[in-house]
Parts: C-alpha cells; structure tokens; sequence
C-alpha cells in the first residue's frame, strides 16, 4: 500500500507525505482495535461464527464474528462487513470450559445468541454445549467429514491418491512434468476431492487425443481408474451445487428440495450413501433450532479471513501471532469516512500495548531476538 502511494502521488504530481509501511499496519492494527472494542448492540438475536487459527508456535489464535439475524441477507453470501468481531484471543491452552466462560461474558455483553455455525472441533463443541448454545456444523466441514468417512478406506481411491503422489516425484523433472497432479494436503484431501477428481478428467481427455507415446506409457494406467473418475466428478459436481445453494440463500424447506434434487443425480452406491446422508444432515439442521424458517449454515467467511491474514504474514513465515493479527476485526470496517476517522483518532498506541500485552504477549520474533542475542 505504501509503494501504491507513492506511485498515485508521482503520477498525479501530489505533494502529500508518503505514508511508510510500518505507519500503515499501524493504521490497520488501529482499525481492528476499534472495530473489536466498540459497543456492539444488546438485542436477542444474535448469530455467531467462531473458530481457531493455528500458526508456527504454541499458541492458537480463537476468533468469533457476529451477526444480528434480521440483518443476515439470504439472497447472497455474507460479507465481512455485515459481521462484527466479537472476540478475539490468543493462548497455549483452549478448553470447553475457557470458550464457554468466553461465550457467557459474550452474553452478558451482547444479548442472547441464537445459535453458533462452526466447525465439529473438541474444544468449540464442548464450549458451545455448556454455553447452551445450538451448534449448527459447518456445510463444508460436515460433507468433508462423510467424504472422508466414505472414501478413507476406500481401496480403489486409496490407491489413485498414492500413484497420483507416486507421479509428482517420478516425473517432476522430465518432459511430462507439465503433466503432474497438485500436490496433495493430506489434512484437507476430502475437503478438495475438486482437485483429484478434475486432474484425473482432464488427464482422460488428454490420453484420448495424444500421441505422444512416453505420456500413454506413464499415464495409461490412469483408464483403469475411469470410473472412478468419473464417480468423483460427478460427486465433486453435486457438492459444488449444494454449496452454492445453502451458502447463499441459507439453509430452509426451499434450498432443501432444491438439494435433494441435486442429490438424486447419484447413482453408484458410494454415491447413494453420500445422498442419504447429507439429505438426513440437512433435513436434522433445519429442525435444530425450532421455529426458524431459515438458518445460516456456513462459516467459509472466516475462514477466508483467516487465510487473509495469514497471506499478510507470508513474508515473514517465523512471525508467528502478532499485532496483526487485529486485521481480523479491521476486516469488517466499512471503510466511510467517518468510521476511519474515529477509528485512528480514538485509538492511541497505549491502547494497542495494552491490548497486545494481555492477548498476545511475547510474540515469536521477540522470543528469538532475544535468543540470539550478542551471538
């Protein structure tokens, strides 16, 4: 952002002082504080998305967004600006009983929480029971999980994924290596079958209409697996449909017959399985919070904030949690005028140190300054 300052003001023959880099996180880290720490509303309909951050070091970074109900849109997806950070925190150890003891102060702050869209993690799920608090499983978490379920002792996809391994290291440094699959993150595979399941498509067209003999020789063993292939895709397919459907108009009666018609596409009995469990998912969500005609039913946004910030940190990978980490809560700042205003003249750096001494003390790169230090 600094170098894009100094760019407009070269070329527009501005005069204005450039703003350093440093002076912009800054600006950033202000943003978040006050969007963090100004008074949230107290009403009865709160909705909450929460869920940890794991970084290099022993700490996790624990983060809840929030939103009022009558202001949830269902004909689209949410956006960061529709939500305010409620909490965040920093530290070794989360427990059921710490998010809970979280989630009540939260209350007594805010009001009631309907209900909470996150992941099926130990400690969020055992928090959330104690807080009494519906936990409505993430859509993308939960169809991870049945794949995983389906699939993970599944011989045939078994052994498509250790060739499809096998491939990058064999032919990474010849002439195929044009050809090689993704690399496979082994904690995320059932949650991207997308990326198996589309190599191995285009890998079919591709042996169809080759002639290249050494690419036939290494990869004919693929057509063994074309069913397969096939069986992934379309499932790729539906899930792709059904996601597109509940993250954006929620989840209610009308998204459920449009998903269950998507769903009978599935014709193998892997297929079948994995229609009549999402149809049983969907159908037991929508009656876990009574009374509700449409329910939110996905928490994709913060992760998607986490991912942000964490590319904000790519250029220094051994940082591990810092100040920065407050550009969760800058996220969700409008960006007017007047909340910007208010935002970097009420915030002072002594409020910064104090908040950064009580939720993230002792960064990483401190710890190893001082390591090597007079080394």
């Amino acid at each position: 952002m600094a170098k894009i300052a100094a760019i407009i003001n070269f070329y527009l023959n501005l005069s204005f002082k450039m703003p350093t880099r440093t002076t912009i996180l800054i600006w950033v880290v202000k943003i978040g504080y006050y969007q963090l720490n100004k008074p949230k509303p107290v009403a009865d309909d709160w909705v909450i998305l929460l869920d940890h951050s794991v970084s290099i070091g022993q700490k996790k970074l624990f983060m809840i967004y929030g939103i009022r109900e009558q202001d949830i849109d269902f004909n689209r997806p949410l956006r960061m600006k529709d939500l305010a950070p409620l909490r965040q925190r920093c530290q070794k150890k989360w427990t059921g009983d710490i998010i809970n003891s979280i989630l009540s102060e939260l209350e007594q702050e805010i009001g009631h929480i309907i209900y909470a869209v996150g992941d099926y993690g130990s400690d969020i799920k055992k928090g959330l029971e104690l807080a009494k608090i519906p936990h409505i499983h993430d859509i993308t978490h939960n169809i991870a999980l049945r794949i995983k379920r389906i699939y993970g002792k599944h011989t045939e996809f078994q052994e498509l994924t250790k060739k499809l391994s096998h491939m990058r290291m064999t032919l990474g440094q010849t002439h195929l290596s044009h050809l090689i699959p993704n690399k496979q993150r082994t904690k995320s595979r059932y949650q991207n079958i997308n990326k198996i399941s589309d190599y191995t498509k285009k890998i079919l067209g591709f042996l169809d209409k080759t002639n290249d003999k050494k690419a036939i020789e290494k990869l004919d063993w693929l057509k063994k697996n074309s069913s397969l292939s096939e069986e992934l895709v379309q499932i790729n397919d539906v899930i792709c449909n059904i996601e597109q459907i509940v993250k954006t108009n929620g989840l209610n009666k009308k998204t459920i017959t449009a998903c269950n018609k998507i769903l009978s596409v599935l014709t193998t009995p892997t297929g079948k399985q994995l229609q009549e469990e999402l149809k049983q998912y969907l159908a037991n969500t929508l009656k876990f919070i009574p009374g509700k005609h449409c329910i939110l039913c996905t928490s994709d946004i913060i992760e998607s904030a986490f991912g942000q910030y964490k590319n904000y940190l790519s250029p220094d990978s051994m940082a591990g949690i810092t100040g920065l980490s407050l550009s969760l809560s800058a996220f969700t700042c409008s960006l007017n005028k007047s909340d910007l205003k208010q935002a970097l003249e009420n915030t002072t750096m002594k409020d910064l140190q104090s908040w950064l001494k009580e939720n993230i003390g002792t960064t990483l790169y401190q710890k190893r300054k001082l390591a090597f230090a007079n080394i």
